[in-house]
């Protein structure tokens, strides 16, 4: 058809050919302008990139997918007419790679930015494409990696009033959140809106040379006068150790990417199917004897529960969230007779296993997400209580220790306790204790229960008298030893406050008979609305 005709069809600038192009008289001459674009994309050079070690948002797909399964969308997009004409430079893709196929033989939707071209920033082109996604994702209900890297919003489009068009980038990615896994992958800078979506990912692995915030150096410099760097400002160890944004922290974009892969094998498709069931020869009814000597009967010394829980799962093999962000807990996912289970436990090598605020939210976002996707939920309880002190208190422990709880109670799948020590102090509630209606509550023989721990609650019962009298201290430990003697486990036994005190040796086969009765989710409550968080 002849551009002069005046019943033609205008040919949009964001086409990879120009309108001059001849007719063409067969079938093949016509798709060829097409396939011609479809190769230069293939032929883009990235050598800079490689040259750091970094590979092109495609190459990062390819690396993602089964071989030869991946469908791309969109692939011949090109910038807008805005952002041309505001700062000439063709973006092939309009800066992402957007599409489906399979990993592992499970379908799964990927939206890889492309920091090469306009810094990966979100221009309208690219985000209509990320939506195309994720409009098929709610409809379809398979799970979404983000491959992220990028400076934000562009502002080639954003500096105008146009860029307040009717955007659903974040409004739709919110209504897939819970239904769907998300995948967010932080493999280089992120900036602004591309930080945002982290916040949404259910798990966020940060390559080591990543970092990601709101706003970078030079706006700090020029607007608030403060001088700092990417690494300074929100580099990956800072967000995996100390923010808690990140998730783990990986050496290179392969690790990355192996763990993403790894990640989606524990989980199902949406929240509407069941995790999956992994074939497994480890035996339910395996004894576990090394349990006997990991804890030690002095209350003073710690212990690694990471051996523990290696102990107890299928092939002793667990995935673990935010491993160095608030080590005194350790979330994982693991299997147990082939069923994903999820794992809350206190870690007595660090502070005690006390918890503080990072604690908190390190569980309450757990128990959330387990919920989400229908994963039983297994406490292993020794908590000597919540963190005190006038830090703590700045930092909203009592709003943060009260989330935990109200994760707990909201939280729909099945819940154990295995009370393991010690279970001191209101924070036992914020361990899944009998007043949060677990499902089964067990003790191993050295458990005690207290609503403080022996020595404390005599320092403050008879602190002042003790002080005073000449044998004091000899006093003071024969009441510590009459304290402690309440609040050994055999009376809660007694009084049926537990569902039984076992060997540790059995606490494998013991979880295992009771994921195998406790497979229906609890009811939930009564109609409202939404609940009204603490935080």
């Amino acid at each position: 058809m002849s551009q002069k005709d005046p019943s033609s069809t205008n040919v949009s600038s964001n086409v990879f050919f120009e309108a001059e192009t001849p007719a063409a008289t067969t079938m093949k001459e016509a798709l060829q302008p097409f396939l011609d674009k479809k190769k230069a994309l293939d032929d883009l050079d990235y050598s800079k990139r490689h040259a750091k070690g970094m590979l092109s948002a495609r190459e990062r797909v390819d690396l993602l997918f089964d071989k030869e399964a991946f469908t791309e969308i969109a692939p011949l997009a090109r910038e807008c007419d805005l952002a041309a004409a505001t700062k000439a430079g063709e973006t092939p893709r309009d800066a992402i790679v957007v599409g489906y196929g399979k990993i592992n033989g499970r379908m799964v939707g990927v939206a890889a930015y492309d920091m090469q071209y306009r810094a990966g920033s979100m221009g309208k082109i690219c985000e209509w494409k990320f939506t195309r996604l994720k409009r098929l994702i709610l409809e379809q209900g398979f799970p979404l990696v983000i491959l992220t890297e990028g400076t934000g919003a562009r502002l080639e489009e954003e500096v105008s009033s146009q860029g307040a068009y009717d955007n659903p980038q974040f409004s739709n990615l919110v209504c897939l959140s819970g239904y769907v896994p998300i995948v967010v992958a932080v493999m280089g800078i992120c900036v602004g809106g591309h930080a945002n979506i982290t916040a949404i990912g259910d798990f966020v692995p940060m390559t080591e040379n990543a970092s990601m915030m709101i706003a970078g150096p030079p706006l700090l410099k020029s607007k608030m006068g403060i001088d700092t760097t990417l690494e300074e400002l929100g580099g990956a160890r800072k967000h995996v150790e100390e923010s808690g944004m990140g998730d783990l922290l990986v050496a290179d974009e392969d690790e990355c990417i192996d763990k993403i892969k790894e990640f989606l094998s524990y989980l199902p498709n949406n929240c509407n199917e069941a995790p999956p069931v992994r074939a497994t020869r480890d035996d339910p009814e395996r004894i576990c004897p090394e349990l006997r000597d990991i804890v030690p009967t002095d209350l003073r010394f710690a212990y690694d529960i990471k051996k523990i829980i290696s102990g107890l799962v299928d092939d002793g093999k667990f995935f673990e969230f935010k491993p160095t962000f608030a080590q005194n807990i350790v979330t994982c996912m693991a299997h147990m007779d082939g069923r994903v289970v999820g794992f809350i436990a206190n870690q007595p090598a660090y502070m005690s296993g006390t918890l503080d605020t990072k604690a908190c939210q390190k569980i309450s976002r757990f128990i959330n997400f387990c919920d989400c996707f229908g994963i039983a939920l297994i406490f292993l309880q020794d908590i000597p209580g919540y963190y005190p002190g006038p830090q703590s208190e700045l930092d909203g422990i009592i709003r943060w220790s009260t989330r935990l709880l109200y994760e707990i109670e909201h939280a729909t799948v099945p819940r154990f306790t295995v009370m393991l020590r010690k279970a001191f102090g209101l924070a036992h509630y914020g361990m899944n204790s009998l007043g949060m209606q677990p499902n089964m509550l067990v003790a191993w023989p050295l458990a005690s229960f207290s609503a403080i721990s022996p020595d404390d609650a005599v320092d403050i019962l008879f602190g002042r008298v003790l002080a005073e009298m000449e044998n004091g201290e000899e006093r003071r430990q024969e009441l510590v030893a009459e304290f402690k003697a309440k609040t050994t486990i055999l009376p809660a036994a007694e009084a049926a406050l537990v569902d039984d005190v076992i060997d540790p040796a059995d606490t494998r086969k013991v979880l295992i008979r009771a994921l195998d009765m406790a497979k229906n989710r609890r009811p939930g409550h009564p109609y409202k609305r939404r609940g009204i968080s603490p935080i």
